[in-house]
C-alpha cells in the first residue's frame, strides 16, 4: 500500500526541458556580462583611485546589470526545479533537493538586489561612477552569495549522488563548487579594491568564482536535458 504522496510526483518532459534550458541560457547571459566588468575606460590618478575605481558610463553599467538580471532570472527557474528533479528520482532525498533549491533561489534574489542597487546608483548619480567601488553592496554579492552557494552545492551534490537524478559527475563537481565558494567567504576581510583578486568585491573572489559556477550550471543544464530518469519507486 502506498502511504506517501511523494510517490505521486510527476515531472513531465516539458518541465525538465525548461529546467535544463534555463540553466544553459542563464549561463549564456552570465558569461556575456562578465567581460563588461573588464572593458572599462582608462582613468589615471588623481581622477581615479581605490575609492572611486574606473569611472564608467551609465550605458555600460546598465547593460551588464540587464545581463545579470536575465541570467539570475533564468537561474531562478532552474533552482525552482531542483527539488522536483531529486524527488522524481528518489523521494527519500526530496528534503535535500528542497534545501538546494531554496538556497539557489536565495542566491539569485540576493545577487539581483545587489546589482539592482548598483544600477540604480548609476541612474541617480550626476557624475560617472564605478559602482563596484562606490556602492557598498560587496557583502551581498560577495560573502553572502558565497555562503548560499555553499549550502546549494553541498545539498545538491549529496542529493544527486544519493538519488542518481543526474550523472555522478554533477554530484561530485557540485561539492567542488561548494568548496570554491567556501574559499571566497573570508574575502570580506580584504578590502574593496575590485582590481585585487581576493578583495570582498575582487575580480577573482567574485567575477571568476561566479563565472566558474555559471559555466558549471550550463553543464548541469545539458545533463538535465540528456538524463532520462525512470519512474520513482513507490514507498510502502
Amino acid at each position: 500500500m502506498n502511504t506517501s504522496w511523494h510517490a505521486q510526483i510527476h515531472l513531465p518532459p516539458v518541465a525538465r526541458r525548461w529546467i535544463g534550458l534555463a540553466a544553459i541560457f542563464g549561463a549564456v547571459f552570465a558569461m556575456a556580462e562578465l567581460p563588461l566588468y573588464f572593458v572599462v575606460p582608462t582613468c589615471d590618478p588623481p581622477a581615479c583611485g581605490v575609492e572611486t575605481g574606473s569611472l564608467m558610463p551609465d550605458w555600460l553599467i546598465l547593460t551588464r546589470t540587464l545581463f545579470n538580471f536575465s541570467a539570475l532570472t533564468l537561474f531562478m527557474v532552474f533552482m525552482s526545479g531542483v527539488r522536483f528533479l531529486i524527488a522524481r528520482a528518489d523521494a527519500r532525498y526530496e528534503w535535500f533537493g528542497a534545501v538546494a533549491g531554496i538556497a539557489g533561489v536565495a542566491w539569485t534574489i540576493i545577487d539581483m538586489v545587489a546589482k539592482g542597487i548598483e544600477g540604480s546608483s548609476a541612474i541617480k548619480a550626476t557624475e560617472l561612477i564605478d559602482p563596484t567601488r562606490t556602492v557598498p553592496t560587496y557583502l551581498l554579492y560577495g560573502s553572502i552569495t558565497h555562503l548560499t552557494l555553499v549550502v546549494f552545492g553541498v545539498a545538491f551534490g549529496y542529493a544527486v549522488l544519493r538519488s542518481r537524478a543526474l550523472p555522478r559527475w554533477v554530484g561530485w563537481s557540485s561539492f567542488g563548487i561548494a568548496a570554491l565558494h567556501l574559499a571566497g567567504v573570508p574575502s570580506m576581510f580584504f578590502g574593496f579594491n575590485s582590481s585585487e583578486f581576493y578583495a570582498s568585491n575582487g575580480w577573482g573572489a567574485v567575477a571568476m568564482f561566479n563565472g566558474i559556477a555559471a559555466m558549471w550550471l550550463a553543464g548541469v543544464g545539458v545533463a538535465t536535458l540528456r538524463k532520462r530518469t525512470s519512474p520513482a519507486p513507490a514507498l510502502v
